[in-house]
């Protein structure tokens, strides 16, 4: 991350203007190749020696400037009922022991929630409710398929059957749902045949129509999964107006570097998150 900065988010920002706002500036990033499974957002020198990208600035990525421009079309305002989907028990794969308490948290932070849990989890289910909701948040388990990124998927109670794809979700139109926080394992992560295409789980929301995304570009540990979650919501929740759009970009960074203050030599348990979208 010491060598992202120097050689890339360094002169990047050198060449940008001060903004002109009270906050930081917004930088987009259209990684591609191997740059693409990098943590680019996270740029800098985290041993206190030097400056760093989350200091200087809100951090997002994007596909391209076609998905940023309808990412920032029409930003959706009123109530949110978030709709939150978690697994802890999932038929063929392990225990998340972080799902029950992210949806607690969710539940305790935004009462009107509705959440489908375990066995009610359901593919059916999930398609049908998506619609209804402009939050969605899925603490379950994904699959990712490098070769073929359109088998890649998130693992609902009824995946044996058949499973939650990339394809799936993608060929969804939700409208302008406001955001997908996807807590699982290596959603943001593309296939070094598709590097170039941001082929992944994240992606797909935002084809879907989500305009923003919070995903992970490697597994994280459960209870710094669970720690991320509590801290972004709390930030939404203590920002958030029925008047305005979501600043889920600067919940985002801001809990990135509360995490980094607390475990500044563990960049495994921070670093991984990023958030895509306008």
């Amino acid at each position: 991350m010491g060598w992202l900065w120097d050689a890339v988010a360094s002169p990047v920002l050198d060449r940008l203007k001060d903004p002109d706002g009270p906050g930081p500036p917004r930088v987009w990033w259209v990684p591609t190749g191997p740059l693409a499974s990098l943590p680019l957002h996270a740029a800098g020198h985290h041993d206190g020696t030097g400056a760093s990208l989350p200091e200087r600035a809100v951090s997002s990525y994007t596909p391209g400037l076609r998905s940023l421009a309808a990412a920032a079309r029409g930003a959706p305002t009123g109530p949110r009922r978030p709709l939150v989907v978690a697994l802890s028990e999932t038929p063929g794969a392990g225990r998340l022991g972080h799902a029950a308490a992210e949806s607690a948290t969710l539940r305790r932070l935004f009462p009107d929630a509705v959440e489908l849990s375990d066995a009610e989890a359901t593919r059916e289910r999930v398609l049908a409710l998506l619609p209804h909701h402009s939050w969605a948040h899925f603490a379950c388990h994904g699959v990712i398929d490098p070769d073929i990124p359109s088998r890649s998927g998130l693992l609902l109670a009824d995946h044996g059957r058949r499973p939650l794809t990339m394809a799936d979700i993608s060929e969804l139109d939700l409208g302008r749902p406001e955001l997908a926080y996807l807590s699982a394992c290596e959603t943001a992560h593309t296939g070094p045949r598709h590097a170039d295409e941001a082929l992944h789980l994240a992606s797909a929301f935002q084809l879907a129509g989500y305009r923003n995304v919070v995903a992970t570009l490697w597994r994280v540990p459960d209870a710094a999964a669970r720690r991320f979650v509590e801290g972004v919501y709390a930030e939404l929740a203590a920002t958030s107006r029925p008047d305005a759009p979501l600043d889920v970009a600067g919940a985002v960074r801001r809990t990135l570097l509360t995490a980094r203050a607390e475990y500044p030599h563990l960049p495994q348990l921070w670093a991984s998150f990023v958030h895509l979208g306008g």
